[in-house]
């Protein structure tokens, strides 16, 4: 068991290996895809984004190789799903490109704040606060 408190830095991501399992404690960031949109369009226009995720850990309901892409390229140290999302051949190429870990969780719990995007009710980002919470490097 490996425990990793806020923030997750790059070279102790790095180092994880696949079936690893970690109890993390600390924040994580919520984003989905619409939110994602969102922030995008802001940063055409503003030239600069609304949230900056560099160096977060992500939760994430949709694992698409877009979607993760977008995130990787944004910096985040790494990515949250539910169990029961699949991952594709593609996804995992995705990841040991980008070497930042996949974890995996039965259910997300924790403190959440609404950071940003209200209206988007379920899809806003938010900040989740945990407590030796125990994920799956896949």
């Amino acid at each position: 068991m490996i425990v990793i408190k806020y923030p997750l830095s790059w070279n102790v991501a790095k180092k994880l290996k696949k079936g690893d399992v970690v109890k993390y404690s600390g924040k994580i960031v919520f984003v989905s895809k619409k939110a994602l949109y969102r922030m995008e369009n802001y940063m055409k226009l503003e030239g600069k984004y609304p949230y900056d995720v560099m160096g977060e850990v992500v939760f994430v309901k949709d694992n698409s190789p877009v979607f993760l892409e977008s995130l990787y390229r944004l910096g985040v140290s790494g990515v949250i799903k539910e169990k029961a999302l699949d991952i594709s051949k593609n996804t995992k190429a995705l990841i040991e490109r980008f070497q930042r870990p996949m974890f995996e969780v039965e259910k997300m719990k924790g403190k959440e704040q609404i950071k940003l995007y209200p209206d988007l009710n379920e899809d806003a980002i938010k900040e989740i606060w945990v407590d030796s919470l125990e994920m799956e490097v896949i």
